[in-house]
């Protein structure tokens, strides 16, 4: 800040006082150690009060409130000033001092001899504490013993906020939160990411376009170099929500006023709020027992006399303009953020009330309540198991569309099992097809003539091979058909009993049981199936019906290629009959085909639509009835624990809308 060259002070150019709140007088030392009670308006308290309530609330965690949030470089001063402001010593030292977000209420009393302090926190282990402060002498020490509790390390810094309420004669009406001071390094015993973990704790307060920063700077430092300006300005980059505090001027060095002075005229960092010099006690004024009312005194006597910083307005120095100037600017802000504020509420408490219809009805206390609310979650379970296995459709939005692919999977399965029986359907035309067949009645000839060969128990055998090929595709139609039965039944017995994730465990075994169960069944019941088809039969009405059509068909094949076909080659097939032999063959199977391409999707629905989801009902209605097992049941730990925290949620949100509604 010294790199400028000394100036005449009376040729100093100034800029107008940004809030133009511009004093007209000086008062005098006996006001002046009641001044920080000046800034006292009618309508600060209730606005002041009304963010804190909201705070207190724990509404911060839903919507970003209004706040002064104080930042500064390790050792800039930031204590000093706040318990310049407040009245009470915090604690002081080197390295990081404050290690937890300190959220300091002041409130103005009319009471000259009042004086209340309160100090509230929760420490690591989530332990509410809340302590009445006696003397205003003891705040460091508790600040320091919250802190300790609060953190996992003498040096450790936390994230939570320590609440400390002073009400007093002489203090402003304002709240402010004094954020960690910005570290270069770790020291022994604190975290090596110590700088980051800061930068974000700051970033999350400043981030905020609720929230006015109030940036500390050392005036015996490059201001260019400050750490809190440049992360205030990475933020605010046109400084509106900044104010800028220049503390201890009195170590510069001779020659650096000048620059200072430049800096506080916002001639070189500008910020639409400026900037305030404030001097604090120090240490050593401490140790020779200066009082914070000595301080103010000292602090204007200084700036009064001082060389460069006497030609300053009234305005731009001590810690009692410093006071009024936040009070202002915190009433202006919050009124300015009250109708969005107001706003975010009631979206905020909408959303939550959503949020909590989703969860359902309050999870039963109960062994008889949980019975009740089981048996209708398996009612439901089962109705909607049922509907779906009928081919209907459920449009209940809690569950995923998928499930409404089971019929069309089903569907699916079962028309390519009727695709693979047409094509695994003998060939009439195949030459091989032909050759075998003539080897095979030739080979079974005895000294019968050659047109009595024994076609039928050729046919029956072939039919058999051939109808015997389809039970490995209707095995896997069942498979198919099953598995993705399981899968949905899943997907309900999570979503309709997942307020009860044991019930729903249990809902799952039960479901996986029946599985079991029902795959030996139905793959059994296919299986037997085979063995009537080994019988080969059908009526003579049906068979002669599909004979007839296949031998109009061959005929209109014939006549079509007669030209291509050489004199007598169909009668020579047809000496031993083997044209008859493959019509029949063909004819059968074809009646077989289509009898199992009905039969097996019946049996699958029959298995699997129907008495398996029965099995389950009877089995999960068990369950529901029993009282003894209903005791173990409870609300999976994950909602119950949503469902706290929407509750909480949805009752600050309410009382903030209350209290919104009062302004």
């Amino acid at each position: 800040m010294g790199g400028h060259k000394k100036k005449n002070r009376y040729s100093i150019p100034t800029t107008p006082s940004p809030d133009n709140t511009e004093q007209k007088t000086i008062v005098s030392p006996e006001e002046r150690t009641k001044a920080l009670a000046s800034c006292f308006d009618a309508e600060v308290r209730p606005l002041i009060d009304l963010v804190d309530r909201l705070r207190g609330y724990g509404l911060d965690s839903d919507i970003n409130l209004p706040a002064v949030a104080v930042i500064g470089d390790q050792s800039a001063g930031k204590s000093s000033v706040l318990e310049a402001i407040s009245g009470v010593q915090l604690p002081r030292g080197t390295g990081i001092v404050t290690r937890c977000p300190l959220e300091m209420r002041m409130k103005h009393s009319e009471d000259e001899d009042m004086w209340e302090g309160k100090i509230m926190y929760k420490d690591m282990h989530d332990m509410a504490h809340e302590e009445i402060i006696l003397n205003r002498e003891s705040v460091g020490e508790l600040v320091r013993k919250a802190q300790k509790e609060m953190t996992d390390s003498a040096k450790g810094i936390s994230d939570e906020l320590i609440t400390l309420e002073v009400t007093s004669s002489d203090v402003p009406d304002l709240t402010v939160i004094d954020l960690p001071g910005i570290a270069r390094n770790a020291v022994e015993g604190q975290p090596f990411d110590i700088e980051a973990r800061i930068k974000n704790m700051i970033r999350r307060y400043i981030g905020r376009q609720e929230t006015i920063i109030l940036a500390v700077l050392q005036c015996n430092v490059d201001i260019a170099t400050c750490e809190a300006l440049k992360m205030a300005k990475e933020f605010d980059a046109e400084g509106g929500r900044t104010l800028g505090v220049l503390t201890k001027p009195d170590l510069l060095d001779k020659g650096a006023e000048a620059g200072v002075v430049r800096i506080l005229n916002n001639m070189e960092f500008t910020l639409s709020k400026g900037y305030i010099i404030v001097k604090c006690r120090g240490q050593e004024a401490i140790s020779y027992g200066q009082s914070l009312k000595q301080a103010l005194e000292v602090e204007e006597d200084f700036f009064k006399s001082h060389r460069h910083f006497s030609s300053l307005r009234p305005s731009q120095w001590g810690i009692p303009n410093l006071s009024a100037r936040l009070s202002r600017e915190l009433k202006k802000h919050i009124k300015k953020l009250l109708p969005g504020l107001k706003e975010d509420v009631r979206s905020k408490l909408l959303e939550t009330e959503r949020d909590l219809h989703e969860l359902g009805e309050d999870p039963p206390a109960t062994a008889s309540e949980k019975r009740q609310m089981a048996l209708r979650m398996v009612t439901e379970f089962i109705h909607i198991a049922t509907t779906l296995t009928n081919g209907q459709r459920c449009d209940d939005p809690k569950f995923p569309p998928q499930i409404n692919t089971l019929f069309s999977v089903a569907r699916r399965s079962f028309a390519e099992l009727h695709n693979t029986a047409a094509q695994e359907q003998p060939d009439t035309k195949d030459r091989t097809l032909k050759t075998e067949l003539q080897q095979r009645m030739e080979a079974s000839r005895g000294r019968e003539f050659c047109n009595f060969l024994g076609k039928f128990e050729l046919v029956e055998s072939y039919a058999r091979e051939y109808v015997l090929k389809l039970e490995t595709p209707a095995l896997r139609c069942f498979d198919e058909v099953h598995s993705k039965t399981i899968d949905i039944l899943k997907i309900l017995a999570e979503k309709c009993f997942e307020k009860f994730p044991d019930f729903a465990d249990r809902a799952k075994e039960i479901i996986m049981k029946t599985r079991k169960a029902t795959q030996n069944d139905c793959k059994e019941e296919i299986q037997r199936y085979f063995k009537m088809e080994n019988l080969v039969y059908s009526q003579d009405q049906t068979y002669g019906g599909e004979l007839r059509k296949e031998e109009e068909k061959r005929r209109g094949e014939e006549d079509n290629e007669a030209d291509s076909l050489q004199i007598g080659s169909v009668k020579d097939e047809d000496v031993n009959g083997i044209g008859k032999a493959l019509l029949s063959l063909k004819s059968y199977y074809q009646i077989a085909a289509q009898r199992l391409c009905d039969v097996i999707p019946m049996i699958i629905q029959l298995q699997v639509f129907k008495e398996q989801v029965e099995d389950m009902r009877t089995q999960l209605m068990d369950i529901a009835s029993d009282e003894k097992t209903m005791d173990h049941i409870e609300e999976d730990a994950d909602m119950a624990y949503k469902r706290r925290e929407c509750k909480s949620r949805q009752e600050r949100l309410q009382l903030a809308e209350e209290e919104l509604d009062k302004i």
